[in-house]
């Protein structure tokens, strides 16, 4: 059985607030609306982080209790990456979207397949509703590394569906 690569098969979509009317079943038509931006190629594969990340612990046993019985609390979740920036307006669209902090949005992830491939009905994503923090700029490497940016979101749990379907 052959394993999943990750050489570049992925698909990184930004969609504007309220763009996705049900998280777990989102329509083709609603991932590649106008105002929907592919973000694929704009992030950087270094840093880059996205998803859950566990769970607080409930540790709160009985008075006669003689040792603790933790379980799995709320779920904790990731979301920051860092921008390539471009040198012309038009092409610096993370930079020119991403202008601030608290810009709501969601997240869409699809992995197994290259991001010109299309989006269609069963595929699966997983959709983060976020709020962005403030903007980072970063200093080049040394070396001569690109300009970039760091971009962290701040996950809203309510928004959150990990094993979305595309409607048919």
């Amino acid at each position: 059985m052959p394993k999943m690569l990750s050489d570049g098969d992925d698909l990184l979509l930004w969609i504007p607030a309220n763009g996705i009317d049900v998280l777990g079943s989102p329509t083709v038509a609603e991932l590649t609306a106008t105002g929907v931006l592919d973000i694929s190629c704009l992030v950087t594969k270094a840093n880059f982080a996205l998803g859950a990340t566990g769970n607080e612990n409930i540790d709160d046993p009985a008075l006669c209790a003689k040792g603790s019985s933790p379980a799995p609390g709320n779920a904790t979740y990731e979301a920051a990456m860092d921008f390539f920036r471009w040198t012309t307006e038009e092409e610096d669209e993370a930079w020119n979207t991403f202008t601030g902090k608290g810009i709501p949005g969601l997240l869409a992830h699809r992995v197994g397949k290259p991001h010109e491939f299309a989006i269609a009905a069963a595929q699966e994503f997983a959709i983060y509703g976020v709020l962005t923090g403030t903007p980072q700029r970063l200093v080049p490497e040394t070396n001569g590394g690109f300009r970039k940016f760091r971009q962290a979101f701040m996950v809203q749990s309510e928004q959150v569906n990990e094993r979305a379907k595309v409607a048919a």
